[in-house]
């Protein structure tokens, strides 16, 4: 009962709220402790017609996340909301958060900020990547300074960085780069930014994100987002008076129950894996007995709930993780194998006979990289310049008799362009297997959670962080792999996910003008 004591009354500033998690979080709070006392979201505006009001508005109206709070309160959602919610235009990335000094005072009675906004691409542009995850979280920072009140930074466990078997404890020596080389984090982030300001970086974005895949890799993260990520960690902890809690969830994948089993929103890392699995691609390079580090999105929204309240206690700071791998580990063996059952169990329930047969004779297996043998991403990409060139028009004429051509260039064309459909999706599978290497094969990370597990040990479930209860068999085929289906593959097939239909009349959430219940500091 204790987290939802802490908050009842509170007042707490959320950003990311557009995102997946802080979603979820949001909905924890409303569910679980709707004596809250408010609930501020900090929102980037798109123009004058989608101020931050009007686009929280449309995530409650519209995401499958809020649907049974829409149904449980139809009509009275509005006001319902309105006693709760505050929407604020901010935009993270400018100094002071581009705050009006009208936002600014009604911030005045905040009791904490969870910062889980953020830039999430494995390899953006490392301007953009410094921008949204090391300077929004700096002026984050400098705004819970002068709120005095503490933290909660939302970052990532793979922040911590490393090669090869890798233990990794709750705490960050401030400092010292993955590697175990000294680290100014501060001048680390001026030579980014000036290097991809100077030519060639300037005019070529694909240069940039080169430079920064090398410069995060020589310091020993992995790609770009944990390298900006990790970076703002050490600069965060390093300025003074600021009350700092960093969280790190691995990684983070449908919901067991809260908003509904299955719900997940975007692409994160078992998406795309998921995908070259139900590919005609079958032999998944990786190491079979790594970890596969993933916690469920609601567990990790009240692993986080609980912090929060904790460090509104004065009884956290330093850093969490909430992560899988210490207490109940899941491997990449044991996640192929049941991808892979996944996706003949909903193949027989939703895909057509053909996909029915074809899947029951293909099932996925890891294989180490080395050993993919003939049928290589990389083999078949050099095989398929070739055999276009052997199909094109104007090659036909050493194998096709000239009585034959009109009848065989339909059946020609038709193969020339399946192959190079295919040859687009064997590029995209390179890319992914690229970026996903040092996840899936390369490294072996282990995330302590001890920490986590121990603050919450006597919370009820609602705040309770502790993954021993979970399945990985029913989670991953019933949950995880449909939650995929639904949500994340068709995204990245270039498809839409559902939303649910607009209301009439529109949400319109109304902040009353009188002072609402927040809690005295």
């Amino acid at each position: 009962m204790r987290t939802r004591t802490t908050l009842t009354g509170r007042h707490l500033v959320i950003t990311g709220f557009t995102g997946f998690l802080a979603k979820v979080l949001v909905l924890l709070l409303l569910e679980e402790v709707p004596e809250i006392g408010r609930v501020t979201l900090l929102v980037r505006p798109r123009g004058r017609l989608r101020p931050a009001l009007r686009r929280v508005e449309e995530a409650f109206e519209r995401s499958p996340a809020f649907r049974a709070l829409r149904q449980r309160l139809g009509p009275d959602l509005d006001r319902w909301l309105g006693d709760r919610i505050q929407a604020i235009d901010a935009d993270l990335e400018r100094v002071d958060c581009d705050l009006s000094p009208e936002a600014l005072q009604s911030l005045r009675t905040a009791d904490a900020i969870v910062h889980c906004a953020g830039l999430t691409d494995f390899s953006p542009d490392p301007l953009k990547a410094l921008s949204a995850n090391t300077a929004a979280a700096a002026h984050v920072a400098r705004l819970a300074q002068r709120l005095n009140v503490p933290l909660v930074h939302v970052s990532t466990a793979f922040a911590a960085g490393g090669q090869g078997q890798c233990e990794v404890e709750e705490k960050l020596t401030v400092g010292v780069a993955p590697d175990g080389r000294p680290l100014d984090a501060g001048a680390e982030i001026r030579w980014l930014q000036l290097a991809c300001r100077q030519p060639p970086y300037r005019a070529s974005a694909a240069d940039r994100v080169q430079l920064g895949m090398d410069r995060a890799r020589s310091w020993g993260w992995p790609n770009i987002y944990t390298y900006t990520k990790g970076l703002a960690e050490h600069a965060l902890s390093s300025m003074p008076d600021l009350d700092l809690t960093i969280v790190r969830p691995s990684i983070v994948e449908c919901a067991r129950a809260l908003p509904f089993a299955g719900w997940n929103e975007g692409l994160n890392t078992a998406g795309p894996l998921a995908w070259l699995i139900s590919t005609a691609f079958r032999r998944l390079p990786t190491t079979p007995e790594h970890r596969f580090d993933v916690v469920p999105v609601d567990d990790v929204a009240r692993g986080l709930a609980a912090i929060t309240a904790a460090a509104i206690r004065g009884e956290a700071g330093g850093l969490f993780h909430l992560a899988s791998s210490d207490h109940n580990p899941f491997t990449f063996d044991r996640a192929v194998e049941l991808t892979g059952l996944g996706m003949r169990r909903w193949a027989r329930r939703h895909g057509s006979t053909t996909d029915r047969n074809v899947l029951a004779q293909l099932d996925p297996i890891p294989v180490a990289a080395d050993r993919q043998g003939w049928l290589s991403v990389d083999r078949l990409l050099d095989w398929a310049p070739r055999v276009r060139q052997a199909l094109a028009p104007e090659e036909r004429d050493r194998f096709v008799p000239d009585g034959l051509r009109a009848s065989a260039d339909p059946v020609l064309d038709g193969w020339l362009q399946r192959l190079t459909g295919a040859e687009g999706q064997l590029e995209r599978v390179q890319t992914m297997l690229e970026l996903f290497r040092p996840f899936i094969h390369d490294n072996d990370w282990v995330f302590h959670a001890r920490r986590a597990r121990s603050l919450t040990a006597r919370e009820e479930r609602a705040f309770r962080f502790d993954l021993s209860d979970l399945c990985w068999r029913s989670y991953w085929v019933d949950v995880e792999y449909p939650g995929l289906r639904t949500w994340c593959i068709p995204l990245i097939d270039g498809g839409e996910v559902p939303e649910d239909p607009p209301r009439s009349p529109r949400l319109r959430i109304t902040t009353p003008v009188r002072q609402l219940r927040v809690a005295s500091k």
